[in-house]
């Protein structure tokens, strides 16, 4: 996580000087993890028409399991919240 975030922080430095916001804010870095507030909804538009709104919900739904490294990178668990589920 530290690697993503980092190369993450070092790409939005280099756009930050090409892009201007609708708002004007000092940019904002990630840490060396994401944190609860760093998750947001992602708009519906932003997404595929049909997709099932959990999907795009600041619920977790998805997991990486597996007893190393390597394994977790390989599987990734998905379980639909139960309030969300049509059966």
């Amino acid at each position: 996580m530290r690697r993503l975030t980092t190369d993450w922080n070092s790409a939005l430095t280099a756009l930050s000087a090409d892009v201007t916001p609708d708002t004007q804010r000092p940019l904002d870095l990630y840490g060396e993890a994401l944190t609860a507030s760093d998750l947001a909804v992602i708009p519906e538009a932003d997404l595929p028409a049909g997709l099932p709104s959990w999907m795009r919900s600041d619920e977790p739904w998805a997991a990486r399991k597996g007893a190393d490294s390597e394994e977790k990178r390989a599987t990734i668990v998905v379980r639909i919240p139960e309030d969300e589920r049509p059966f």
